[in-house]
């Protein structure tokens, strides 16, 4: 195994260790379906989603939004600033294994975290409420990599520049329910008033769940929306890489 497997593997079992990790990303979102299902109305046709039921694809598109949230903006910022706090990265700087090593393992663990939490949220769904998987797979797969890569990015940069893990939390949470808001996380974005409507669908997570909503009633996500994560991503990596500091 190379040096990024066995530092992915370690970091893995480092996370998985951690009960709320464990929880926030894998039984949270089931938890979230299983309240929205067993609402009677949430699975009722309802007009406004072109006569869907909201469990149909408004649920199922905040939910994946919700777990890429937690682990973008919530869990990794606070690992990557606890390593600083405890001079890790200072001690990887000094070794043969180079620190970017553990900023691209903590990345790939996040992203098997966020597919697991997909996957069982799609079966769960699925055999518990009668929810249809994705209409359009490969749209939901590329819109999922995409929103994917724009939260983690945005994690990056918070966990670049943050210097404790309690500013990590802090500034993560601020950041992270203002952008929830805003993409109708709570109000569905059509239902928002003109000006925040629009804003909305232009932020990184308002973009995301346009794109995982639209490609879960089957069609393909807008290029607008898939042309701003991709932006967002290169924007927020590139800041990221250039303000990183390792102690």
């Amino acid at each position: 195994m190379n040096a990024l497997g066995k530092m992915t593997f370690t970091e893995t079992k480092l996370m998985l260790r951690d009960p709320a990790t464990a929880v926030m990303t894998l039984a949270f979102p089931l938890f979230l379906m299983t309240i929205f299902g067993i609402i009677p109305g949430f699975r009722q046709p309802y007009d406004g989603f072109g006569g869907a039921a909201v469990i149909d694809t408004f649920i199922p598109g905040v939910t994946v939004l919700v777990v890429l949230a937690v682990l973008g903006l919530s869990i990794m910022p606070v690992y990557l600033a606890t390593y600083r706090e405890r001079g890790v990265l200072r001690r990887l700087a000094a070794s043969p294994v180079s620190p970017t090593l553990l900023l691209v393992a903590q990345i790939l663990v996040n992203v098997l975290l966020a597919i697991a939490a997909v996957v069982l949220l799609i079966v769960f769904a699925r055999f518990a409420f009668g929810v249809k998987p994705p209409g359009n797979p490969a749209g939901f797969v590329l819109a999922f990599v995409l929103s994917t890569t724009t939260v983690l990015s945005l994690g990056l940069l918070i966990g670049a520049v943050v210097k404790s893990s309690k500013s990590a939390t802090a500034i993560g949470l601020a950041v992270m329910f203002p952008l929830l808001f805003l993409a109708g996380v709570w109000t569905p974005v059509e239902l928002l008033p003109g000006p925040l409507s629009a804003i909305g669908t232009a932020t990184p997570m308002g973009a995301a769940l346009q794109a995982i909503r639209d490609s879960w009633s089957g069609d393909f996500p807008p290029a607008l929306q898939l042309g701003l994560m991709a932006a967002y991503t290169v924007v927020f990596s590139a800041i990221a890489a250039r303000t990183f500091r390792w102690e």
